[in-house]
């Protein structure tokens, strides 16, 4: 139980409703039970209201819902813990995320499913949904129990970064899925042309003397899925894509009527293939940094709205495992506290809207996975995030809340700073 809280004089953004406006919210018992301009100070006076905020107009914005997360619990917890990554996820203003199957046991089983929600509802400040491994083990051989893991709680359905070879599974893995409207994620990749890369294919690759994985790995991939997906009717998201071919062809299966949505790491509209510079190992992730071309080709999707989700994509390595020649070098990059930043840099430059850049974090993902927050409405969960979109700041992994440090936007100038985020209206994070 909550108590009533007033916030008044805060800039309220919905992109699920279109609001843009001046006022506040009133929540109590985890939930909104008023919203609007008409949200002031004098309205403590009427509600008997036992904590009052003056938002000073900074951003008031549904808590972020993140679809892409992994943990190294269970198996290796010293990379990221349940725990830690909902301190990351509150300092980020992420109020929901949904975390990987690659762990070590793999997810794949409804005691794992069961293990990672009641391990997470007892030290996670933030809420976490598990997914379910696609196959047994991911290792692509054998369909799991689907029906059982999403009876148990399972968000999704993914086999994570071990894309399903066998084409004759994963249409049976659709079909099944969509007798009980189940979502399957799929990072599109092809083995055989990725396998021993280390960055995107380009003269950028050759001149570093660098194993580059060639576009058409994501593009054969996706297209095959694609074409399941339409034929088996299931429901596809198709994650992580990283080029504008990929994009277009998501959008030209949506217009036929495939149940097809899209996700982009947040890190693909922030960063290009020459941004690996000399050798950097925090910039090894998969899928790789593109071309500036496909780079804008994607902030352009995101302002069109053909994108349904950013996700921060959060893969947390340890020191020993990044701090290596680059071929050594594990993939993965932390994400969840510059998430939000790296999205209203783009605002900053004014390529896209606030707007714009909350609906694939807020009510794009919620949609995805039919879940009630991501709006800001009367009786919506009171998962709320203040920030400031203008303040500059330095980023200084040293200074991140996650458990390993290994965040490519070190050294880097963002912009927006949370101030505020609750989870069932109880305050998880304050900036000091």
């Amino acid at each position: 139980m909550s108590e009533r809280t007033i916030l008044f004089n805060a800039r309220l953004i919905d992109p699920a409703s279109g609001r843009d406006e001046t006022g506040g919210v009133v929540f109590e018992n985890g939930v909104i039970t008023d919203i609007g301009p008409h949200i002031s100070r004098e309205t403590e006076r009427r509600n008997g209201v036992n904590f009052v905020r003056d938002a000073g107009g900074k951003v008031l914005a549904p808590g972020l819902i993140d679809l892409r997360v992994k943990t190294g619990e269970p198996g290796a917890e010293s990379k990221e813990t349940l725990a830690t990554a909902g301190e990351a996820a509150a300092a980020g203003g992420v109020t929901t995320f949904v975390v990987m199957p690659d762990t070590d046991p793999v997810i794949d089983s409804v005691a794992l499913v069961d293990f990672i929600k009641r391990r997470a509802d007892g030290v996670a400040k933030v809420k976490i949904r598990p997914t379910g491994g696609l196959t047994v083990g991911l290792e692509g051989k054998k369909m799991a129990e689907l029906g059982l893991i999403a009876e148990a709680g399972a968000a999704f359905f993914t086999n994570g970064d071990h894309p399903v070879e066998d084409a004759g599974l994963m249409r049976r893995a659709m079909q099944y899925a969509s007798g009980f409207d189940a979502l399957i994620a799929s990072r599109p990749d092809t083995a055989a042309l990725s396998r021993g890369t280390v960055m995107t294919a380009g003269a950028f690759a050759a001149r570093l003397g660098l194993r580059g994985a060639p576009p058409e790995a994501e593009w054969i991939a996706l297209e095959r899925d694609l074409m399941l997906a339409e034929t088996t009717g299931a429901r596809l998201l198709v994650d992580c894509i990283s080029t504008a071919r990929s994009l277009e062809a998501v959008e030209r299966a949506r217009a036929k009527g495939v149940k097809v949505a899209c996700s982009v790491a947040a890190y693909s509209l922030f960063f290009n293939e020459i941004d690996v510079g000399d050798y950097l190992t925090y910039c090894k992730v998969q899928p790789p940094f593109r071309t500036e071309a496909d780079r804008m080709a994607l902030v352009e999707g995101l302002a069109r709205g053909a994108i349904d989700a950013v996700v921060s994509a959060h893969d947390p390595q340890p020191p020993e495992d990044k701090r290596l020649p680059i071929a050594d070098a594990s993939f993965g990059a932390i994400g969840l506290e510059t998430l939000l930043p790296a999205l209203l840099k783009l605002v900053a430059q004014e390529q896209i809207s606030l707007a714009q850049a909350l609906r694939p974090v807020t009510c794009g993902p919620a949609s995805l996975l039919g879940l009630p927050q991501g709006r800001l409405e009367t009786g919506a969960p009171a998962d709320l995030v203040l920030f400031d979109p203008d303040t500059p700041w330095l980023c200084d992994r040293d200074l991140l809340l996650s458990r390993s440090k290994n965040s490519p936007f070190d050294g880097r100038r963002l912009e927006g700073r949370v101030l505020q985020t609750w989870v069932d209206g109880r305050t998880v994070f304050e900036r000091k």
